[in-house]
C-alpha cells in the first residue's frame, strides 16, 4: 500500500510539473518549418525613355522551409516576444505567355525579424506577428542569356498557433504575408517587377529552453 502511494504520488508529481511546463512560454526556442508558398508581381520595362511599357503580372509558387529561432516573455496571459526566420524556396516565374522578349524573376530565400503578441490559453498559444523582411530578386533576360539581381527589404504580417506537446515541445501552424514593394533591374534596358509578394502557409517544430 505504501509502495502504491508512493508510486501515485511521483505520478501526480511529474504530470503537475508537465502541465505547468506547457502553460509556460518563457523563454528561448529553435524550431524548422515546411510549407507552401505562392505570390505574384508586376512586370514592365523600358528602354531609354521614362514611359514603361508594361507586359503583365508574373505568378510563382513554390514548397518552402526554413529555421527559426526567437525568444518569449510570458505574463500572465498574454506572451510577448521576438523572432527571426529564413526560408528557402525556389519562387520562379516568367512572362512566357506574352509577346517579345522573355524575362524570369527568381527568389531562392525570405528572412524576416519579426515581434510576437499573444494570448495563451492552457497549452495552446495564439499569436500575430509583423516586421521587416528581406531577400534577393534575380531578373533574367532568357531570351538574351543575361541577368541581374537586386537586394529586396520589405515588411511581413503574419498570425498563428502553437501548442506545447510534451517537454520542451511545441507544434505550430502559421500564416505569414510578405510585401517587398517594387524594385528596377538594369540590365541593356530597365525592368521593374511591381506590388512583389508572397503569401506563406506553413507548419513547424519547435523545442523551447
Amino acid at each position: 500500500m505504501a509502495t502504491c502511494l508512493l508510486f501515485v504520488a511521483a505520478t501526480t508529481a511529474a504530470t503537475d510539473r508537465s502541465i505547468a511546463d506547457a502553460n509556460d512560454w518563457n523563454g528561448l526556442y529553435v524550431g524548422a518549418h515546411l510549407g507552401k508558398s505562392w505570390g505574384e508581381s508586376g512586370n514592365a520595362w523600358r528602354n531609354g525613355t521614362n514611359l514603361w511599357s508594361v507586359d503583365g503580372d508574373v505568378s510563382y509558387s513554390s514548397t518552402s522551409g526554413g529555421l527559426h529561432l526567437g525568444h518569449l516573455w510570458q505574463y500572465g496571459a498574454l506572451a510577448l516576444g521576438v523572432e527571426g526566420d529564413v526560408t528557402w524556396a525556389t519562387l520562379r516565374g516568367n512572362d512566357s505567355q506574352f509577346e517579345g522578349l522573355m524575362n524570369a524573376i527568381e527568389m531562392d530565400y525570405v528572412a524576416t525579424v519579426r515581434g510576437r503578441l499573444g494570448f495563451v490559453t492552457g497549452p495552446s498559444l495564439l499569436y500575430a506577428t509583423a516586421g521587416v523582411a528581406f531577400s534577393e530578386l534575380e531578373k533574367q533576360d532568357v531570351t538574351r542569356g543575361k541577368s541581374t539581381s537586386n537586394d529586396l527589404v520589405g515588411w511581413t504580417v503574419g498570425a498563428g498557433y502553437e501548442h506545447a506537446l510534451w517537454g520542451g515541445l511545441r507544434a505550430r501552424v502559421e500564416y505569414q504575408y510578405v510585401d517587398f514593394g517594387s524594385t528596377v533591374s538594369a540590365l541593356d534596358y530597365d525592368h521593374r517587377a511591381d506590388d512583389i509578394h508572397i503569401h506563406s502557409v506553413r507548419g513547424g517544430m519547435s523545442y523551447g529552453f
